[in-house]
């Protein structure tokens, strides 16, 4: 099921809201709380250590590789961003709740189809940042974390969607990888398509879409995902050559219930 985004812009230019049908990844579990939608813009990319009220933040390493394209914001090789603020605090952008359970989908395509290109576009647990990421029940000093990764290319013919779980004391940490193609076709990262998520916390079901079709889903034995929080992160990584390219991100929104 395909369906259309549209934005109003009211008289100031800066506040917007969608004026879409509900995605078919939140749709389906109820969830139809938008909870943030935004097309990113190198004015809401904030280097600063201290600041929160920015909805993107970036180091002052990952800034040169930052810039609009057209109205899309392009991160180049070696260049990266995310909704935390520096310090593990939260920014503008809400993070999304495991416990409550949520859906969100990115636009997104590269520059090229290179299989050197290693973009990443996924969800980290917020509590990670400051070592917050432990049960009551847990020893002292135990951590336990996890990575969604939502789209990740140059490994075959598609887009490789993953569910990481880290536990462990520092510094040994042990992982859990649970991960599939999402998409058994050759897909043509040069044009654009949805990504998406979502996690239902009562089932701990972690189901993934490609442009509104579910691709694959998992249910991570002994997860934590609905213990914690999360923020998103965006970053053009490499294989190893190092090949240079740009990852064009027109939208990202979020559902929940």
């Amino acid at each position: 099921m395909k369906y259309i985004l549209g934005l109003m812009l009211f008289a100031s230019g800066l506040a917007h809201a969608t004026t879409c049908s509900i995605p078919v990844g939140a749709s389906v579990l109820g969830y139809t709380n938008q909870i943030f939608y935004d097309e990113p813009t190198l004015a809401e990319v904030s280097t600063s250590t201290t600041a929160t009220t920015s909805k993107w933040y970036a180091t002052l390493a990952d800034a040169p590789y930052l810039s609009m394209q057209g109205s899309e914001l392009a991160i180049a090789l070696e260049g990266g961003m995310g909704s935390q603020a520096h310090g593990g605090k939260q920014g503008a952008l809400p993070y999304l709740s495991g416990a409550q359970g949520f859906y969100i989908e990115f636009a997104m395509h590269l520059s090229s189809n290179d299989s050197d290109h290693f973009e990443g576009i996924f969800l980290q647990t917020a509590e990670k940042t400051n070592g917050t990421d432990h049960l009551s029940t847990d020893p002292a000093g135990y951590q336990r974390w996890t990575e969604i990764d939502i789209s990740e290319s140059g490994y075959g013919p598609g887009s490789l969607s993953s569910v990481i779980e880290w536990s462990g004391i520092s510094p040994h940490f042990s992982s859990r990888a649970f991960n599939s193609w999402g998409h058994d076709a050759p897909l043509d990262f040069t044009k654009e398509h949805i990504y998406g998520v979502s996690y239902n916390p009562a089932t701990n079901v972690v189901q993934y879409y490609i442009d509104n079709v579910p691709s694959w889903k998992t249910t991570p034995l002994n997860s934590v995902i609905k213990n914690f929080h999360y923020y998103v992160v965006l970053g053009a990584g490499s294989h190893g050559s190092h090949t240079p390219y740009d990852m064009f991100i027109r939208y990202v929104t979020a559902y929940t219930k």
